[in-house]
């Protein structure tokens, strides 16, 4: 069976900010990631992922391709926050690994999910969870962007976790966010284990999500959404990476048909 990397974002303990705060970078980036909550949440798309597996001398052992109906529906009740994901596969995987039978294919290699929300991190819900250092200029990644880093606060509840073989793990991440001053969007976000998980043998847990603007019918202005989302995880023996790219978004709609009929004799 294929292994699993889940993470599901959970909310933290519920911020009150004061009419009178600061007008910070984080507070125009925690407001751009709530309308990203309700945008993400609105609409369906294709979700293309490439996972791959390599040795230890970074050679590809095992590849399968897949593209899938992707929808994601998040749900805020009391303070928590819930994460589904829905994904219908379109057409047949393609891959397998080299040198071994195709039934070995799903064995070799490593399923994620839930990366693309990793945004949420910034959300005014989970902004306590994390320390943040001063943003700076960086101007390597794109014009005009600010870097912040962020630490997971130890003791304070993890804004993610990994479910692993029916378990649940919580994930203390650290990284850097990328994010426009002026309007507060998160162009990108990457994010590594503040050490390893010994516990679950594992020693590497690395993601770099990526958003784009996208211009959706009837909407005025573009949602920044998910375009990429690369993940790395390593193990003492094994060593996984796996791309997911998102494109052709849509809004989501269920449409419902009544039918009434008049009573048969």
């Amino acid at each position: 069976m294929t292994r699993s990397f889940f993470i599901l974002a959970i909310a933290s303990e519920l911020v009150v900010r004061a009419a009178s705060a600061p007008d910070t970078l984080l507070d125009r980036a925690g407001k751009r990631v709530e309308q990203f909550w309700e945008q993400f949440s609105a609409v369906s798309c294709l979700e293309a992922v490439s996972q791959t597996k390599l040795s230890p001398d970074v050679k590809v052992v095992a590849r399968k391709q897949a593209a899938f109906d992707y929808l994601i529906l998040m749900q805020l009740s009391g303070d928590e926050l819930t994460i589904e994901e829905s994904r219908l596969p379109q057409g047949k995987p393609q891959g397998k690994p080299r040198g071994k039978p195709p039934n070995d294919s799903d064995r070799a290699l490593l399923s994620t999910s839930g990366f693309a929300t990793l945004i949420l991190i910034l959300h005014p819900l989970f902004q306590p969870s994390y320390e943040f250092s001063p943003p700076v200029a960086d101007n390597l990644v794109g014009a005009g962007l600010q870097r912040v880093h962020f630490q997971h606060v130890r003791g304070r509840r993890s804004p993610s976790i990994l479910q692993l073989k029916g378990r649940e793990y919580p994930i203390e991440w650290q990284g850097d966010a990328w994010i426009y001053p002026l309007s507060g969007q998160v162009f990108r976000i990457a994010v590594t284990l503040q050490s390893p998980m010994e516990d679950v043998g594992l020693r590497k847990l690395a993601s770099d999500v990526r958003y784009a603007p996208v211009q959706l019918k009837g909407m005025l202005g573009a949602a920044w959404l998910p375009d990429q989302a690369l993940i790395e995880a390593g193990t003492a023996r094994q060593h996984w990476k796996n791309l997911h790219t998102f494109s052709r978004f849509r809004q989501f709609s269920v449409d419902t048909e009544v039918k009434t009929e008049a009573p048969r004799q």
